[in-house]
């Protein structure tokens, strides 16, 4: 499909993206529950839009096939090269319509992850969230939701690419307002998961501390949630 210029898509088409994929995965019998921006929309957050899906399938299947198997289940999907021309993997993309402009294609990026990736760790079904207003689409809990979030912004903020640097100011506003909403809205804290891993905890133990020191202002909010800040 030609590449072209779109303008930021909709919080219906970032849906109607989220749906389709999460039913593929299910129709080859595969669990799977979103993280990143798109999750954190359906929770609440407010600050901005999303403008892809990540999904993280609970399996051991490599990634690659995953999308192979997105492919075969519904032909609305399909892959391209990554930009990046050392990279090995493909891209899996959802082509949208629209009703309002039917002679303009649109598409939106799905990054499918497996547990280990990125940290990212398993979550056992009996511990995945939905929300009233979305109950079709599969939520990774909302405490590791906000602390894979702090390991994006802590990767971030030491990565040598101008690029990735300029996301830390976003990261730290999507955190704050993750942080207001798990302890406002939800009631989080961290000894009722207990079943997250303990290298987990250690590693997220470590990040909180530093953002905490760099912004002050959330260390009540951690300790809500049950992080010792000093």
């Amino acid at each position: 499909m030609p590449r072209f210029y779109q303008t930021p898509l909709t919080p219906q088409e970032i849906q109607r993206t989220a749906q389709a994929a999460v039913r593929a995965l299910e129709e080859n019998g595969l669990e799977c529950c979103l993280f990143g921006s798109t999750a954190c929309a359906i929770y609440g957050m407010e600050n901005r839009e999303p403008n892809d899906v990540d999904i993280v399938v609970l399996t051991e299947i490599q990634t690659e096939e995953l999308k192979d198997l997105i492919l075969e289940t519904d032909d609305n999907f399909y892959l391209i090269p990554s930009r990046d021309p050392n990279a090995t993997h493909r891209v899996l993309w959802y082509a949208l319509s629209s009703l309002e402009q039917p002679h303009l294609e649109r598409k939106c990026k799905v990054d499918i992850l497996v547990p280990g990736l990125l940290s990212i760790p398993r979550v056992p079904s009996q511990h995945i969230m939905y929300s009233e207003n979305f109950p079709d689409i599969p939520l990774m809990p909302l405490l590791p939701l906000i602390l894979l979030k702090l390991r994006g912004w802590s990767d971030h903020r030491v990565d040598e690419r101008e690029y990735m640097q300029e996301k830390v100011p976003q990261d730290e506003v999507d955190i704050e307002e993750m942080l207001q909403l798990a302890v406002e809205e939800y009631d989080v804290h961290i000894r009722k998961e207990k079943w997250l891993p303990e290298w987990f905890i250690r590693e997220a133990k470590e990040r909180v501390g530093l953002f905490a020191k760099e912004l002050p202002g959330s260390e009540a909010h951690w300790r809500d949630l049950g992080f010792f800040v000093s």
